[in-house]
């Protein structure tokens, strides 16, 4: 066998393991918790539990992770109310990049080239322009009674905001109110003062029913 036969047969043997090599390099296998997005070739698909093929050197490949993940959202300075009394809130969120198919899309738009930080960064701005707005509609004895309803009307205000950046909201919880000036110390010292008045006539009346006819108009 002539010498250039031999070379030529293992040119080809490395030639065929580089393509094989390439051709492996293109496998792309995307978790439960993660959304792959190949694009190139004047086309883009999405990956997510499932594998797939990116061809070598033409088309590009990008990640996000679905994984929920938690903001805390603190009122950076006091916020008034609609009664102007100011106040200081913390609350806390659970937010996912949504797995839905345009949201997924918005995502790699906004948030590829952010660090995490930045993005927890970036959404915690947004909730706590909502909480704050939000806020300034309600009363300070709603604030009180009603804290569901008022995590829940931030939840509404808060979701198209967060649609924008394909985030979706899973939970918002507001922790706790306070106040420098105590006026949330003094309503609840004032509802226990109410509380504690109603009671004492209640078992006053139940010891002496007659008292109730003290109350009754008398007839001219």
């Amino acid at each position: 066998m002539e010498p250039w036969v031999g070379w030529l047969i293992a040119g080809l043997v490395v030639l065929l393991l580089v393509a094989i090599i390439i051709f492996v390099s293109g496998y792309v296998k995307a978790g439960p918790d993660e959304v792959i997005r190949i694009s190139g070739m004047g086309k883009t698909k999405y990956l997510r539990g499932k594998s797939g093929y990116k061809f070598p050197f033409f088309q590009r490949k990008d990640k996000l992770h679905l994984k929920a993940f938690q903001v805390d959202v603190k009122t950076t300075e006091s916020v008034p109310t609609a009664e102007f009394i100011n106040i200081q809130v913390d609350a806390v969120a659970n937010l996912k990049i949504s797995d839905a198919p345009e949201d997924i899309e918005r995502a790699f738009q906004c948030l590829l080239c952010i660090s995490e930080q930045d993005r927890i960064s970036q959404v915690q701005q947004v909730l706590q322009g909502n909480l704050r707005e939000i806020v300034g509609t309600v009363g300070i004895r709603e604030l009180v009674n009603d804290r569901k309803g008022v995590a829940e009307k931030v939840r509404d205000n808060v979701v198209p905001d967060m649609k924008k950046l394909g985030i979706e909201l899973i939970n918002f919880n507001i922790q706790n109110f306070t106040d420098e000036n105590h006026v949330l110390e003094n309503l609840g010292i004032d509802n226990i003062s109410q509380i504690s008045k109603s009671a004492a006539i209640a078992r006053a009346m139940a010891k002496n029913p007659k008292l109730l006819l003290c109350d009754e108009p008398t007839g001219a």
